[in-house]
């Protein structure tokens, strides 16, 4: 195990809100960070004017370097922060290599891959193996994470104690409290799955349904995210904590920040996921792949979620909402579990 050294260089990979807000974040923090662009008009408006092109009305201070080639970026990090919607981190990782075993990588961003199943940190195991990886997750928007007045918390998980502590310890501040946990592969996984169940809340809002709707979708979502949690040998503690239950939550409650919401609303009005998709610019509802994701999961391992199963034939089968949410209304009576 290489010398832990104290981390001073941070590159964060991709400019998006997380990417771009964490860099502000850490920058305040007074260490030396680098934010890595992967499009030539978010690099252009970031050293042009400062300006986040993802996160409007936030400036970058003048406390961050941009670099637009992703092998420099890195050349000095002590720490990579990971912010790269899972759809794309293969085309990115498949550049990057010979990282230095002293090189932290930590993840911010949520979701499991389609064609492999596998969470954040286990496609960035495959290639870093001796590397040391972390995972931040939990409920807390960009815009949340930048506010210095509303206090925000999320969960740290690195499986080595040692170092969570010290990741612990950079990443918290008075606005920003960090908890430690050695579920890395939970909090990972819940971080994904509550996507799941933000589509389902915003189709109910949508749709115009009653408030009681979105406490049904958050308790009977987080019992099928507990049996899927079990079937992956997951630390039901995490999934009670903040990368679990507290992002659940603030992700259906949220009125307009989630973009999984967000989605999951326009299919409510009535809109088509095909044109939604299209229209979505630069962003990215990581709930749509996780829904897949889940669903091939369940069947393959017998596992009930209904609502998974529900929301997975509306959006890829094309399936009336009206008929998805009759057939869940209509399922054998049960105790609650």
């Amino acid at each position: 195990m290489p010398k832990r050294k104290k981390i001073e260089n941070i590159t964060v990979l991709g400019a998006g809100r997380w990417g771009t807000a964490m860099a502000i974040y850490l920058s305040r923090k007074q260490l030396n960070v680098t934010l890595q662009c992967h499009l030539q008009s978010e690099y252009d408006q970031l050293v042009e004017k400062d300006i986040a092109p993802n996160l409007p009305g936030f400036s970058c201070e003048g406390k961050i370097a941009f670099e637009l080639d992703l092998v420099k970026s890195v050349e000095k990090a002590d720490l990579i922060v990971v912010a790269i919607p899972v759809a794309f981190m293969r085309g990115v990782l498949d550049r990057l290599s010979n990282l230095p075993l002293s090189t932290v990588i930590v993840s911010i961003n949520k979701g499991i891959e389609r064609e492999s199943l596998q969470t954040v940190p286990e496609i960035i195991r495959g290639y870093f193996p001796n590397n040391q990886i972390a995972h931040l997750g939990g409920p807390c928007f960009p815009e949340g994470l930048l506010s210095e007045i509303t206090p925000a918390a999320e969960t740290l998980a690195c499986e080595e104690d040692e170092l969570g502590a010290q990741l612990q310890e950079l990443f918290s501040s008075t606005s920003f409290r960090v908890y430690r946990s050695l579920e890395l592969k939970g909090v990972a996984l819940l971080g994904a799955l509550k996507n799941i169940y933000a589509i389902i809340a915003g189709i109910a809002d949508g749709l115009g349904l009653c408030e009681e709707v979105i406490s049904v979708v958050v308790t009977r979502g987080l019992a099928e995210m507990k049996r899927f949690c079990q079937h992956q040998g997951i630390a039901l503690e995490a999934l009670y904590g903040l990368s679990g239950l507290g992002d659940l939550a603030l992700t259906c409650y949220s009125p307009k920040s989630s973009h999984n919401k967000n989605f999951g609303r326009r299919i409510g009005r009535g809109e088509t996921v095909a044109d939604i998709l299209s229209s979505m610019g630069g962003t990215v509802a990581e709930g749509y792949y996780t829904t897949k994701a889940v669903w091939e999961i369940s069947q393959r391992e017998n596992i009930d979620l209904p609502l998974c199963q529900g929301v997975y034939q509306v959006i890829y089968e094309n399936r009336s909402v009206k008929e998805s949410m009759m057939e869940l209304m209509s399922r054998p009576l049960k105790v609650e579990d």
